[in-house]
Parts: structure tokens; sequence; C-alpha cells
């Protein structure tokens, strides 16, 4: 088996949408996918990733970003939710589907 290659049942792929009371219920979920022998990778906004790089090697969830289009200030620097979701919607797709392709 190649270097830092395991074998997994499956590959999930968690987005919580990011908003306040959305990412610890996806958090949990994860850690309860865990012992099944998923691979369990988090999705989170580059703002938000930030901000839980701590939890990052504390577990055996794998995190990584995508762009909501605001990755300095996150939803607080959208003019309105309107725009924040139109522009997740836009930005978001594309860098998801890069993560994906890697």
């Amino acid at each position: 088996m190649e270097k830092g290659k395991e074998n997994h049942k499956a590959h999930c792929l968690i987005l919580p949408f990011p908003v306040q009371g959305h990412i610890n219920p996806m958090l949990q979920f994860a850690k309860r996918l865990r012992p099944k022998g998923e691979k369990i990778t988090l999705l989170l906004t580059k703002f938000l990733h930030k901000t839980m790089q701590e939890f990052s090697g504390s577990s055996n969830i794998s995190l990584e970003a995508i762009s909501d289009g605001f990755d300095e200030g996150g939803r607080a620097d959208a003019e309105s939710p309107e725009a924040y979701y139109a522009r997740f919607r836009l930005v978001g797709t594309e860098t998801l589907s890069e993560l994906l392709e890697k």
C-alpha cells in the first residue's frame, strides 16, 4: 500500500452550511461515522477553516477548505444574505470541483 494511503469503506465529504448552528451538528455526525471505517473530510469555507485549525490535529477527521468568495471575513463581508448565497453558490461550486479533482 502506498505511503499515506489507507483502506476505507467509503470517503464521506461533509459540507455544513456555513452559518451558526450547522457546523457543530455536522461535526458530531462526522465523529459518529468515523468508527465505522469511513474516511471523513469536513469541508469548511476558508474563513471558518482558519478558526478550526486547532481541531485538525485532534481527530481522525480531515479538514479541507473551499472558498465562499469572502475568504477574509466570511458572511459578515457580504452586503446581504442573498449576496452571500449567490457568491457562495458561484465560487463554492468552482472551488469544490477543484477539491474533488484533487
